[in-house]
């Protein structure tokens, strides 16, 4: 490749940036929980909401054509195991995504009255927690591709 990016990697500059910025998406939204546990429901809901976006942005722009282009740093053979930590997190990554919008979507009442629900939590908690997974085999990929 003989690119080398922001971290001293094999990997291009765009995907190191990406990398970063997903990591302060769930950071955001981990402060985005917190701020909700505290009880502070507009600032939760614009976090949350900014994250979201962010995330969306990312995916759409910069995720999708990389990992339909992605190529090892080195003359390794990815493996099985490696193709399927790809997958996974494609998979997991498109549910997160879809989700979290829909979630994010319905926090900012913008959603038909039959897709609302009553009690928003168990919602926001599997949104966050398949973006929190989504960003662990995120960070795995990477491994496996740059490092």
């Amino acid at each position: 490749m003989g690119n080398t990016g922001l971290l001293g990697t094999a990997a291009p500059l765009i995907i190191d940036l990406t990398l970063l910025l997903s990591i302060g998406v769930i950071l955001a939204m981990t402060v985005g929980a917190i701020l909700a546990w505290r009880q502070r429901y507009e600032a939760h809901r614009w976090v949350q909401t900014g994250a979201v976006i962010l995330n969306a942005v990312l995916v759409l722009t910069v995720m999708i054509g990389s990992l339909l282009a992605a190529e090892p740093a080195s003359e390794q053979q990815l493996t099985v195991a490696d193709f399927a930590m790809m997958t996974g997190h494609e998979i997991v990554g498109a549910v997160a995504l879809i989700f979290g919008i829909f979630v994010t979507l319905r926090g900012n009442e913008l959603v038909p009255a039959r897709l609302k629900f009553s009690n928003y939590k168990p919602y926001m908690r599997a949104a966050y927690g398949l973006y929190l997974v989504a960003t662990i085999i995120g960070i795995g990929v990477y491994w496996v591709l740059y490092i």
